[in-house]
């Protein structure tokens, strides 16, 4: 083999262990994220999804919230999104949540432990309301961003 070719397959193999990389991210937030909606007994939406140099996902969660959820249709709405990222690291995943840099390290199988971080989200996310009062003003937007935007 020749340096060349050497080099080609060094590449080829690194190429192919950050995809894998990020499959597994992936496949390990899409379960995190309905894992959170069966948490909360609603739907999540995942939104912004994105790797770094380093191979970590960055993505937002979106929540919707109704002023009235057992009236929808006369319900105003409001979109909340959270700021998190995934990596890998051996067998373990590191959920990071932004701007706090709250880090959990998660187990693929561990789903028990993922009641924590979604406990966390529901404080952050309640705390965020708390003594809000620009629902009425001009600015408003039917967005609320608890997070980075990535």
């Amino acid at each position: 083999m020749s340096k060349f070719e050497e080099l080609c397959q060094v590449y080829a193999k690194a190429k192919q262990e950050a995809a894998e990389n990020c499959r597994t991210c992936q496949d390990f937030t899409d379960v995190f994220v309905q894992k959170m909606g069966e948490y909360f007994d609603c739907s999540f939406e995942q939104d912004n999804i994105s790797f770094d140099d380093q191979g970590t996902m960055h993505f937002q969660v979106l929540l919707t919230l109704y002023d009235n959820p057992e009236n929808l249709e006369e319900s105003t709405e409001e979109k909340v999104s959270i700021s998190l990222s995934v990596s890998k690291v051996i067998d373990n995943y590191i959920v990071t949540i932004f701007p706090w840099m709250k880090e959990f390290k998660l187990f693929w199988d561990e789903f028990n432990k993922f009641e924590e971080v979604y406990e966390f989200i529901f404080e952050i996310i309640k705390e965020s309301y708390i003594g809000r009062r620009n629902f009425f003003s001009e600015d408003y937007k039917d967005f609320h961003n608890i997070g980075w935007e990535f």
